[in-house]
């Protein structure tokens, strides 16, 4: 799976879907390549990355820390969003026919000292059949926001893996 930086969101279309949507447990998968940062108060999100399937475009968020966030998803018709603590109408970057924003309580991607700890650019595009863009849309006391563009999909699984930990978004085609 060819590794790119990226931030994603779902469109109006999959609105329904991402009511639908179930967080699954925890499942043992293949290790990943990224150093865990040891100093975060929190589970610290420390990259994203792509890759293209012949049936779906998967994202997986690789986390630090002992424990897994609480994830959800909900669609924006037109890829606007409201930060934490403003009443700001904010929008995606990244152009897609449909957006998913996604978020991960219990996250952080700055560390106590001020640097960031999420190594991949804050928006990203990324060119696969369904997910065209990620974007850190917003982090604010332990809740990161996380906007996905995308392009046709039919559907969207969002579950969590551990050793190491994960969170991964698999938008099918």
């Amino acid at each position: 799976m060819p590794k790119t930086s990226i931030i994603r969101q779902v469109s109006a279309a999959g609105a329904a879907v991402a009511a639908a949507l179930v967080l699954a447990g925890p499942a043992p998968a293949q290790a990943s390549t990224t150093s865990p940062v040891t100093s975060c108060l929190n589970i610290c999100v420390l990259d994203a990355r792509a890759g293209g399937h012949p049936d779906f475009d998967r994202l997986v968020f690789d986390l630090s820390g002992t424990g897994l966030p609480q994830v959800r998803a909900t669609a924006s018709a037109d890829g606007t969003y409201h930060t934490a603590g403003d009443d700001e109408i904010r929008h995606l970057q990244i152009s897609g026919k449909s957006y998913l924003l996604l978020d991960v309580s219990g996250g952080a991607v700055a560390l106590p000292s001020g640097p960031d700890a999420y190594a991949t650019p804050r928006v990203q595009s990324v060119s696969l059949p369904s997910l065209k863009g990620v974007e850190l849309a917003a982090g604010y006391e332990g809740n990161v926001t996380f906007g996905l563009s995308l392009g046709d999909h039919s559907q969207c699984k969002i579950f969590t893996l551990t050793s190491p930990n994960r969170v991964v978004v698999d938008v099918y085609h």
